[in-house]
């Protein structure tokens, strides 16, 4: 019950800061590089744009971003979060990430209703667009 309660205070801060995401569940070693400076991850963690997201043998992490669209990486996995900006009020949508290595689950949020076109995931083999809610992708 307290994790539960120090989760839903993290998220309630997360929703008012710069931050673009937070972490939700960490399994394994998975780290946030940003600027140079790599940090261990653990739930309740937030993440900015232009962070490198890297998980370990048998590690697993799932990310919740501002519009609710919900990111799970697999074990060596290298996701850069390039941009993110959800604001309906000024009607302005990017959300930009490149999968370098890995497994990834992602399931779009309000973003994937309003503004598909804004969406892109680039990997070393070819780029995918929002055209539904959800998909899954390996990039070796």
């Amino acid at each position: 019950m307290r994790y539960i309660f120090l989760f839903f205070i993290n998220f309630l801060i997360y929703l008012q800061a710069d931050e673009i995401a937070v972490v939700k569940m960490v399994q394994g070693e998975v780290f946030s590089k940003n600027s140079g400076e790599l940090v261990q991850l653990q739930e309740g963690s937030l993440l900015d744009a232009n962070s490198t997201i890297i998980t370990k043998n048998n590690a697993l992490v799932t990310i919740i971003f501002k519009d609710a669209s919900v990111l799970n990486l697999g074990e060596n996995s290298l996701i850069n979060l390039n941009s993110f900006v959800f604001s309906p009020q000024t009607d302005e949508y990017d959300f930009k990430l490149y999968l370098t290595k890995g497994d990834l689950v992602f399931e779009s949020g309000k973003i994937g209703d309003r503004a598909p076109e804004d969406f892109e995931l680039k990997t070393p083999q070819g780029i995918v667009s929002i055209r539904g809610t959800k998909f899954v992708i390996k990039v070796k």
